[in-house]
């Protein structure tokens, strides 16, 4: 009887611990669009694969400032790449470094000049934690691509 109790709670145990670790990334998307949002990331980045979890985020952080977030408050979505994919294609290490300086990473090509101007190029600003909470989210996109055909990177290393 011993036995078949072990055995029986073996698949109860394993329910348990995927439902926490589901929690846990829920948790960890949750508070990563969070930081997505709250520092602006957006204006130029996409995560098309959570559009609509990121346009909630978009709304719910505008009420809570107290501002309309208006259709058109676009601002240069689209310039920078799109992130569905980024935890298949950086580490968090890569991407901790270049959040920290990303001036040095960039092509100085004429359009690249154009396309990300030095405005765009700016450091992450806040705290290391913060900085911890989004890394750990841009690291757990792992969707397929939805990057324009015509886009050009303008990252020296791609």
């Amino acid at each position: 009887m011993g036995q078949n109790v072990g055995f029986l709670l073996l698949p109860v145990m394993m329910i348990i611990l995927c439902s926490m670790a589901f929690a846990q990334d829920s948790e960890v998307a949750e508070n990563g669009r969070k930081m997505f949002i709250e520092k602006r990331c957006y204006t130029c980045h996409t995560i098309n694969a959570e559009s609509d979890a990121i346009q909630k985020e978009k709304v719910a952080f505008a009420k809570s400032k107290g501002v309309e977030l208006k259709p058109d408050d676009e601002d240069d979505e689209g310039i920078a790449p799109d992130l569905s994919d980024i935890g298949t294609k950086k580490d968090a290490e890569s991407m901790t470094a270049f959040l920290k300086n990303p001036k040095k990473s960039f092509k100085d090509t004429p359009v690249c000049k154009s396309n990300a101007k030095k405005k765009y190029r700016k450091r992450f600003k806040g705290s290391p934690e913060e900085l911890d909470v989004l890394v750990i989210y841009l690291s757990s996109l792992n969707y397929d691509s939805y990057m324009e055909e015509d886009f050009v990177s303008c990252l020296k290393e791609e």
